[in-house]
């Protein structure tokens, strides 16, 4: 009953409600690859991205299809303090790195009212950084994803489902 259009401003809206701190929540559109000087990002406050790697789908019948969709969400920031042991700045460098628990604290089993499968944590990792002085953090979630956008109008119930959403674009 989903599809990335639905899911991306579910997950955007849970980010926003749970890290009101974040400076800037998009799609992932390549902006960590090419920086915009005339409108730069706000990575001091943080900026996180959200990105749909991959979706194995299958068909459950009359056009609807679910798949395991992998989704990326990218957490960049300014890390102007010194880290190492007995900085006096430590600490409010070290705070940055709190954002990626606090991501994954408001991410991990979110299931956006049912609009998707829970949120599941598969990886994370360091990525490579554009500038100088941000850190850019990955993480990848799985869900399962229910699609009627091929949905053929056939009235019975499929696999298990309650009921058929109509697609919300039909070609003629």
């Amino acid at each position: 009953m989903s599809s990335f259009a639905t899911v991306y401003p579910i997950l955007a809206d849970r980010l926003r409600a749970q890290l009101p701190t974040l400076g800037w929540i998009d799609l992932d559109q390549g902006q960590l690859d090419n920086p915009d000087a005339e409108y730069p990002l706000p990575y001091h406050a943080g900026v996180a991205l959200i990105d749909f790697d991959e979706a194995n789908w299958h068909d459950i019948g009359q056009g609807i299809q679910r798949g395991n969709c992998q989704v990326r969400v990218t957490l960049a920031v300014q890390v102007l303090a010194d880290s190492y042991q007995s900085s006096t700045q430590r600490a409010q460098a070290l705070e940055k790195l709190e954002l990626l628990a606090d991501l994954h604290k408001a991410l991990q089993h979110f299931d956006g009212a049912g609009a998707f499968g829970a949120l599941v944590r598969t990886y994370s990792r360091k990525e490579q950084a554009q500038q100088p002085g941000i850190w850019v953090y990955s993480m990848g979630y799985n869900c399962l994803l229910t699609d009627v956008g091929g949905y053929d109008g056939a009235s019975q119930v499929v696999s298990g489902l309650d009921s058929v959403e109509q697609p919300r674009f039909v070609i003629p």
